[in-house]
């Protein structure tokens, strides 16, 4: 006498893509901890290059304007930094007119690969120590003249792109402010000098 068996249920493509999607998900966060954590092994190891800092203070050891601040990708340079209250790009249409109670702060920063492949420049976020608070501003204004931002380019291994980055700042903030670059850890930053 034979066995009676259910018919077996087959998966339904929906849950096979589903299956698929999980699971590179979980691949790609493996993936990213790996580097989060070779990183990390990497800036313990580094020594003098590294810095170290806690909200509110400064970095232990200070890289300034003009000097070249490494990362895991890029070498970046902010050889210049400026408080201004209106943009003048050249082009009437481009300018960013003066706003009550706002200043914008101007970077002038070289980005160089130092990767073996290209890589993506992202904008970065300032940092202002600020009544006994550390501020970050991540979101840089978009001035659509040429030599101003990133907009998410690529620059190819050993290649180097030269740029002018420009925050929105609040008029009354004063103290500290250090720049960290796109990409960077969070001991990674430049220090551009007190705003006064």
């Amino acid at each position: 006498m034979e066995s009676l068996q259910a018919p077996k249920k087959k998966m339904s493509v929906g849950k096979k893509i589903l299956i698929g999607i999980v699971a590179l998900l979980l691949i790609g966060l493996i993936g990213s901890q790996f580097d989060k954590d070779k990183k990390e092994n990497n800036n313990t190891n580094a020594g003098t290059g590294s810095t170290t800092t806690e909200a509110g203070s400064s970095p232990a050891t200070t890289i300034g304007i003009g000097q070249t601040l490494k990362t895991n990708y890029f070498e970046v340079t902010v050889s210049k930094a400026d408080l201004t209250n209106k943009i003048n790009t050249g082009n009437e249409y481009s300018d960013i007119t003066a706003e009550q109670g706002n200043q914008f702060l101007i970077l002038t920063a070289t980005f160089k690969n130092i990767d073996n492949e290209s890589r993506m420049l992202t904008d970065g976020a300032v940092f202002i120590s600020y009544n006994g608070k550390e501020y970050e501003f991540d979101k840089s204004e978009t001035v659509m003249a040429e030599g101003f931002g990133l907009f998410l380019e690529q620059i190819n291994p050993l290649t180097s792109k030269t740029t002018r980055l420009v925050y929105k700042l609040p008029a009354e903030i004063k103290g500290p402010a250090y720049y960290k670059p796109g990409r960077a850890s969070d001991d990674e930053k430049i220090y551009l000098g007190d705003l006064k």
